[in-house]
């Protein structure tokens, strides 16, 4: 028979988070039932990243690892690096930063990210639906009506909502704040109604976003009500000291990094995105240029070697996060089994501000990796490659973006 966790906290009266018991399925799979929950991470690097460090020459399984790669290579058969791919009619260099994860032209209204379809497909049995880091910077997850989710940096604040348990005064406090939250939107919503007659056909295409947002802010406010009462769980990890400086992002990076691990663990969401990114200075040794301008290092060997210092050390925390990942078991598997990560960026060129042949790591899940598979650039989008990700979780979706099908190519094992 299957047990549910919520069940039991409710008979033993609420008092401890569990730890993993086979019985319920995993450590905290509240309502599932899911035998093997699948979550996304999303990484984007919006500087771009140095093309000949993580591009291999090669194809196929014999290819000879560059430098970003060879941090990785202990996961050799757990990534698929892919080149050539892009999103067609996605122009305008950074600007383009918002549609990496939405894959639209340019020229269309921006609308949901892959973060955030698939976290309304499979986020109705964590605490949160998603999570919106930020080491740096994310401008990259965006809801169906096109807004913005917010990204949260300061990692302390995140930990805190994920696992300090709230006394009775907070609970009985957050309870008052969602029934007049919901109170609130309800109130707005009808006096925002009563206007609808008045308005031009644009203000009502605006308000329709707005009721959009409303009901999207409703059901978040639902959802977090049912979850005041169950006990967060419960981890040995400290809570992280935000850095003061902006310019310590790798001490930033690794928070996000450990939040990451730490929530997929703990089942409190199965979906993150985050950037890596720093406009000015960084406090890396033997960088003395600002990481953006490093960017646009125009062949020059000086500047070449000083944005791979910054660049590597993303490649290095993404080994100890990819480590963390394999070390932690869930039933007859690993998190990294159960967990797709993809590394992108929307240049292809930081250089040059070319938006085409992207850089593309695909690591974990249930992919057979081990290759470099090339493309021919301006062939195949960007969005294929979502589209089989949303395949991998079950999801018969046949298009996303400006897709054609699912990536060619790209198998399952």
């Amino acid at each position: 028979m299957h047990l549910s966790r919520r069940n039991f906290l409710q008979v033993a009266g609420g008092a401890v988070a569990l730890p993993w018991l086979e019985s319920f399925g995993g450590f905290a799979h509240a309502a599932s039932g899911s035998a093997a929950p699948q979550r996304l991470l999303l990484i984007c690097l919006p500087l771009g990243i140095y093309r000949e460090a993580i591009i291999p020459e090669g194809e196929g399984a014999d290819y000879a690892a560059p430098d970003y790669l060879s941090v990785l290579e202990g996961f050799r058969d757990r990534y698929t690096v892919i080149s050539g791919l892009d999103h067609p009619g996605v122009t305008g260099g950074h600007a383009t930063e918002p549609r990496i994860f939405t894959g639209l032209p340019s020229h269309l209204k921006n609308s949901r990210s892959l973060d955030q379809y698939l976290a309304t497909r499979i986020g109705r049995d964590t605490r949160y639906d998603s999570l919106v880091l930020s080491a740096g910077r994310n401008e990259y997850s965006w809801t169906d009506s096109g807004v913005m989710v917010p990204s949260q940096s300061k990692m302390s604040e995140v930990y805190a909502q994920l696992f300090v348990q709230e006394d009775r005064t907070n609970t009985e406090r957050v309870l008052r704040e969602i029934n007049q939250g919901q109170s609130l939107m309800n109130l707005v919503q009808r006096q925002a109604k009563s206007l609808q007659p008045h308005l031009s056909q644009v203000d009502q295409h605006k308000l329709e976003e707005y009721f959009d947002s409303v009901v999207e802010t409703e059901r978040r406010l639902v959802k977090s009500e049912s979850w005041v009462h169950t006990p967060k769980p419960q981890v040995e990890a400290p809570m992280p000291e935000d850095p003061a400086d902006r310019s310590e992002i790798v001490a930033q990076l690794r928070n996000v990094c450990d939040v990451t691990h730490l929530a997929f663990r703990t089942d409190s969401t199965r979906v993150i995105t985050f950037g890596y990114f720093q406009q000015q200075s960084v406090n890396i040794p033997g960088v003395q240029n600002a990481y953006h301008a490093l960017s646009h290092h125009g062949r020059d060997p000086n500047n070449i070697a000083q944005l791979k210092r910054i660049e590597i050390k993303f490649f290095e925390e993404l080994n100890t996060l990819l480590t963390r990942l394999q070390n932690t078991q869930e039933g007859d598997e690993t998190l990294l089994d159960r967990t797709t990560i993809l590394v992108t960026s929307n240049l292809g060129s930081g250089s040059s501000h070319s938006n085409k042949d992207l850089p593309v790591l695909l690591l974990g899940g249930r992919y057979n990796h081990g290759e470099h598979r090339t493309y021919a650039p301006g062939s195949t989008p960007l969005s294929n490659l979502y589209v089989s990700i949303l395949n991998q979780f079950g999801l018969a979706d046949k298009s996303f973006g400006a897709s054609t099908g699912p990536l060619a190519g790209l198998e399952i094992g």
